[in-house]
Order: C-alpha cells, then sequence, then structure tokens
C-alpha cells in the first residue's frame, strides 16, 4: 500500500488573500484559455504522494489557477478533488465565489521522462557514502532504504548524482486499452498526452482509443511535446490527427526544459522560445489550438514572456516543480501568497504582493 505521511492541515488563510484570489479567479477556465489568462498546476505525472497532491490542489485553487494536472490514478484524482473541496469549504466561509478547475490528467504514448520511477538496490550502497541523491531530490524520496515510490515523480537529478551510478529510471506505458480502462471512470475533465516528435504510430494508435470517449466526455484535449528534429512536420500529423474528430479546446504545451523549473531563472528560456516558435507555425500554417508553456516555467517566466512578445499570445503558462516547491514547506498565509505570486502576474497586472 501507500505510505502514510501526516497530512499539514491548513486551517486559516487571511482575508485579503481570500479575496485576491477569487477576484483574480472571476473567469471560467475555458475564457481564460481565449483571454490568455490560464494557469495550470502540474502536480506530476508520476507523482502519488497523496498529502502533496491534496495540498497542492487546496492552495492553487484558492490561488485561481484553472487547471490542476495530475496523475492518472483514481487515488490521485480523488486527492486532487478532495483539496479543490477544501478549498471551496474556506472561500464558502468566508463568503466568497467557489472556484472549479479542470482536473486533468496525464498519459503518454511511449517512454517519457514523465512517466518514470528511480530505482536502485539500497544494499549495494557502501556506508561511507556521501549519498548527493539524498541531497538533490527535490522531494526527499530517497532515503537509506531505497526509493519512496509516490514521491518520486521521475526527475533524474539523482541518476548523474550517484558516484557508482547505481540508480537507474524505471519508466512505464500502459497499452492504450489499459489506460482508456483506467480513465473511463474517472471524474476528469480534460487529459494531457505527452508525446516527441517522430512517434506517429503511437501517438495516432493511443488518440484512436481515447477518441470516442474524448469526444463525448471531455472539455479539453492538450498535447505535450518537446522541441526538435521535424517538430513542425509532427505538430501538424498531430492537429490533424485529433482534429478529424475533436472540436473542442486543444491546448500544445510547449515542454521547454521539463521538469526544472526549480533549477533556476534559467531554466524559463527554452519554454518561450519554443511557445514562440509554436505560435508562428500554428499561425503561418492555420492550425487551430491554444499554446501554453511548461517545462523550465518559474517566476521568471512572464518577465521573459513580455520581453519575447509571448504574452498574451499565448494562452497561458503550467508551473510545475516550481509550483511545488515554494509551498511544500510554507503554511497558510505564506503558502497561498507564494502561490499567487505565479497566478497574479498572469491573470491581471497588479502590483506585486508586499
Amino acid at each position: 500500500g501507500r505510505r502514510k505521511r501526516h497530512v499539514k492541515i491548513r486551517c486559516s488563510y487571511s482575508r485579503e488573500l481570500l479575496e485576491t484570489g477569487a477576484a483574480i479567479g472571476s473567469q471560467s477556465p475555458a475564457d481564460a484559455l481565449r483571454a490568455g489568462t490560464w494557469t495550470k498546476l502540474i502536480c506530476g505525472a508520476s507523482l502519488e504522494d497523496l498529502p502533496q497532491v491534496r495540498m497542492l490542489s487546496e492552495v492553487y485553487t484558492l490561488a485561481a489557477v484553472d487547471c490542476i494536472d495530475c496523475a492518472a490514478d483514481p487515488a490521485v484524482v480523488r486527492a486532487v478533488l478532495a483539496g479543490v473541496a477544501a478549498a471551496n469549504d474556506v472561500r464558502r466561509d468566508a463568503g466568497l465565489s467557489l472556484r472549479k478547475p479542470y482536473v486533468m490528467v496525464s498519459v503518454n504514448d511511449d517512454e517519457d521522462p514523465h512517466f518514470r520511477k528511480a530505482a536502485f538496490n539500497p544494499q549495494l550502497c557502501p556506508l561511507d557514502c556521501p549519498r548527493p541523491c539524498e541531497r538533490i531530490c527535490p522531494t526527499r524520496a530517497i532515503s537509506p532504504g531505497g526509493v519512496t515510490n509516490d514521491l518520486c515523480y521521475g526527475c533524474g537529478r539523482c541518476i548523474p548524482a550517484c558516484p557508482l551510478k547505481l540508480i537507474a529510471a524505471n519508466t512505464y506505458v500502459r497499452s492504450p486499452a489499459a489506460v482508456l480502462q483506467l480513465l473511463r471512470d474517472l471524474p476528469v475533465d480534460a487529459v494531457e498526452i505527452h508525446t516527441r516528435y517522430k512517434r506517429r504510430e503511437p501517438f495516432a494508435k493511443l488518440w484512436s482509443v481515447l477518441e470516442s470517449w474524448a469526444v463525448q466526455d471531455l472539455k479539453l484535449i492538450a498535447v505535450s511535446f518537446p522541441d526538435g528534429a521535424d517538430v513542425e512536420d509532427h505538430l501538424q500529423f498531430m492537429h490533424a490527427t485529433v482534429r478529424r474528430s475533436f472540436a473542442k479546446d486543444l491546448v500544445w504545451q510547449t515542454d521547454g526544459r521539463p521538469m526544472s523549473g526549480d533549477v533556476g531563472r534559467g531554466a524559463a528560456y527554452p519554454s518561450v522560445k519554443f511557445a514562440k516558435k509554436i505560435l508562428q507555425l500554428l499561425a503561418r500554417e492555420n492550425l487551430s489550438g491554444f499554446v501554453q508553456l511548461a517545462g523550465g516555467t518559474n517566476n521568471a517566466t512572464v518577465e521573459i514572456m513580455a520581453r519575447e512578445h509571448v504574452l498574451g499570445a499565448a494562452a497561458g503558462v503550467a508551473f510545475g516543480g516550481y509550483a511545488r516547491k515554494i509551498v511544500s514547506d510554507a503554511s497558510n498565509n505564506d503558502a497561498l501568497k507564494a502561490a499567487l505570486g505565479l497566478t497574479l502576474p498572469i491573470k491581471c497586472p497588479v502590483p506585486a504582493l508586499s
């Protein structure tokens, strides 16, 4: 079973911060996409730490995110819904409007770095090892006993850190039929497909299985992919494949530097550059869909977007590792204040919180 952890209860938030979150969250998720004010929280396609997912969902719902992206796991989805419900209980008690962000789950069409877990045999570790893997792990998933799977989201930083090269990454890919069986009964609004260029057959096969269900039950499909050779041809192929039947909202997630937003400000540049490239391609080829940044996004992203004339042209930004980092060890107002520091610059041009 999953390792039980203490759940941090967030019982009070300042009225000022709650009102700020309610004010900037007056748009529906669909309207935010069209206004260029869309924000998404990425819990992590492989993160199964249920107390952490619940806490993140509560804080970022109060901070007015439009979408919460999580692992395609029933227990994880329930944790997201519990966090959203807790946030709305807080808003209801304060007499503020309720918030219903889209719940999104991520799936992969083939091997992908977002869908993996670190693994090693702790009995092979020498007693005098300085254990750099523990220090570099952003979620404290590594201990003398090995890797706690629920806490690991597959960032891979521990792999080169191990001086004896004992750590490997276990990737996982479910069959399209298994994915559909898993997703069909989940109360989700959207699905994100992680893919890469030159993977036409796996993408088409996965979409053919999801297609009927997506057209009938989902509000949005997102496709996440990195830059690379032939990315323009692959984008056109994916557009033709999905738009054959899916006429609802379609989001192109530009995965600039995957799972690196908490590394530093410089990690934000690749996603902005890639988003600019995709925006130009969509316009040139007359392709539909919204562009949303991810992969290395952090507190420098909006500033760089403005400088590169991407702010307003793109639909918005998804925040993952950085969003998790800034609230993980905070409580109450500090966590909500930090979360609003990410959503406010996108939602509206208001002065920064003091």
